[in-house]
């Protein structure tokens, strides 16, 4: 239960963020998800049986202030979370690898996916403009901000999950 209140707490103070800094530093026109990085940093970490249903909740509301469809962050949390699971079998030794690595494709993911939905709708775009002004750009701060956000959620949950305790 602990794990659960914790993780909501950070992604709530994870969404303020988002909402109030983070949205403004940007390069270009690319700017870095900050909830996305603490939801895969969390699902790294938290070994809780329903993880699950707090991410998906994590994605309902981030899907419900959000310009584009809901079920985009829904996918990609939820790939988060599903591919968290295999790291956490299997590359638990290090786990900064894994955030580096789900950074990396969740990122990609979550743009493809909202080109997609844009070329779906006719939504007129350059390609290439979008991919030198946006898409590169946010994934070089998610990227960038990965690392740090990792460092803060591995402290939280040293506290959360002591050594030898199993949720």
């Amino acid at each position: 239960m602990l794990s659960y209140l914790i993780g909501f707490a950070g992604f709530a103070l994870a969404f303020m963020l988002q909402m109030s800094v983070f949205s403004q530093w940007q390069i270009l026109s690319g700017s870095a998800d900050i909830v996305l990085l603490f939801v895969i940093a969390w699902c790294l970490y938290d070994r809780s049986k329903r993880l699950w249903l707090l991410v998906l909740i994590m994605a309902w509301i981030v899907g419900a202030i959000s310009a584009l469809p809901i079920w985009i962050p829904m996918v990609v949390y939820f790939v988060v979370y599903q591919v968290s699971r295999v790291f956490q079998a299997r590359l638990m030794q290090s786990p900064l690898l894994g955030m580096i690595l789900l950074t990396f494709g969740t990122s990609l993911l979550q743009m493809v996916l909202n080109l997609i939905y844009l070329f779906v709708t006719r939504v007129d775009i350059n390609f290439s403009r979008i991919l030198v002004e946006v898409a590169l750009p946010s994934l070089l701060l998610n990227m960038l901000l990965a690392i740090p956000v990792h460092a803060v959620v591995r402290e939280i949950a040293n506290y959360a999950f002591p050594k030898g305790v199993e949720a």
